[in-house]
């Protein structure tokens, strides 16, 4: 499976969040609390008014921290982050399932993440794939954009190296999957039970309908996400 002209997949980018462990277990919940704390405790809003404020971030730009600067509130961002992912080790530990599918994809393998690198990292450690990956892109690297903006895939394709119909993208993003599509990547659509991630961001995407199989040349469930599923799905991806 490829994009243009059935060219080869030889560029692989993943989300970390829901992607590279399942959202299910407990860690984004984890972070989601700590940013409507940190909100709460650097604007004074009580914890249902932080808690608002921080939804309305996310589903404004699908980054909290730049959905925050767009609504007009004036954030820390470098501290927000900080403050919202610690505690990673207490949720994510190594998957063999994940590890070995990983090391089976021939191709170069980058995360592409809306949240900051050194957290990226330290989660993926924690994961045991750190070790997998050809190089970290996060909101350091992105600046004033985040996914998903065209610019920011565009940047991190830039910075590899890669073109676009050459590249896979695996996402829990509905918001980011489309922007793949658009642009021409190979898209894998992780989904799960979220109210704020996938198919819930229709709302936020103006309420348009959107027609998943059209946007995704895979769709797998984030506790499925393995060799084995992934190779029924896109096959072409484990051929060097």
């Amino acid at each position: 499976v490829g994009g243009g002209a059935g060219m080869p997949i030889k560029t692989l980018l993943f989300d970390l969040d829901g992607t590279l462990y399942p959202n299910g277990n407990g860690y984004v919940r984890h972070c989601r609390a700590r940013a409507a704390e940190f909100l709460s405790q650097a604007f004074g809003w009580s914890a249902e008014e932080a808690e608002l404020r921080r939804r309305e971030a996310l589903a404004a730009a699908n980054q909290t921290v730049r959905g925050l600067k767009v609504l007009g509130h004036d954030v820390d961002g470098e501290a927000l982050i900080e403050y919202m992912r610690e505690g990673e080790d207490q949720f994510l530990q190594p998957c063999p399932r994940m590890r070995a599918m990983l090391q089976a994809l021939p191709q170069a393998k980058y995360v592409f993440t809306n949240t900051g690198e050194a957290p990226a990292r330290r989660a993926l450690k924690c994961l045991g794939i750190d070790d997998l990956f050809d190089g970290v892109f996060g909101a350091s690297f992105m600046g004033d954009a985040c996914k998903p903006e065209d610019r920011a895939f565009l940047s991190v394709l830039e910075a590899v190296g890669a073109k676009a119909e050459e590249t896979a993208m695996f996402e829990d993003s509905l918001r980011n999957v489309v922007a793949c599509k658009r642009l021409g990547l190979t898209t894998v659509f992780i989904t799960c039970e979220d109210p704020e991630q996938g198919v819930a961001e229709v709302a936020a995407m103006g309420g348009e309908a959107v027609e998943v199989e059209a946007v995704a040349d895979a769709i797998v469930q984030d506790v499925k996400l393995s060799h084995d599923t992934l190779r029924a799905a896109l096959p072409h991806l484990f051929e060097a």
